[in-house]
């Protein structure tokens, strides 16, 4: 369920992101000093996404939705559906190699924690040298196989 990645330019994805802009809402652009889980000003929800795509800023040029990129990832993660999307990110890092980074909208709160998500969360977790990290408001958790802990900041 974590296969390579791909990115959402490429025509050879099996899904297609529809209406959903939800990655314009929920990750946050420094190049356009838009914070996370606020509507980027380029955007327009459901009537055509981004206005400035072709020229958009490398940090949305390299984003990849995982729901978009993986066939094999359940359609229940749909990002609209689910009220949260999925970005698996390949690192070079001594301890992992894989991070799934979740990224919660206001709309879905707990969703989460709760079924199929929960189960997937913790089966992800559970491949050798992946970090899973739910990012909910300004709030992190690490999810583990059988715990989730919040990150406490400060």
């Amino acid at each position: 369920m974590l296969s390579s990645v791909a990115m959402p330019d490429d025509p050879a994805l099996p899904r297609a992101c529809g209406a959903c802009s939800l990655c314009c809402k929920l990750l946050p652009i420094a190049a356009l000093d838009k914070p996370h889980d606020r509507w980027c000003m380029h955007c327009r929800p459901g009537a055509g996404g981004c206005t400035i795509y072709d020229s958009r800023p490398q940090t949305c040029r390299s984003f990849s939705c995982h729901w978009l990129a993986d066939a094999s990832f359940g359609d229940h993660w749909a990002p609209l559906k689910a009220k949260m999307l999925v970005q698996v990110a390949r690192v070079d890092d001594a301890a992992y190699e894989c991070f799934v980074d979740v990224h919660v909208d206001r709309g879905g709160a707990d969703g989460w924690r709760e079924e199929p998500y929960a189960g997937d969360l913790r089966r992800f977790a559970a491949a050798p040298r992946t970090l899973v990290r739910v990012f909910q408001g300004s709030r992190t958790f690490i999810v583990r196989p059988h715990e989730t802990l919040e990150v406490r900041r400060g």
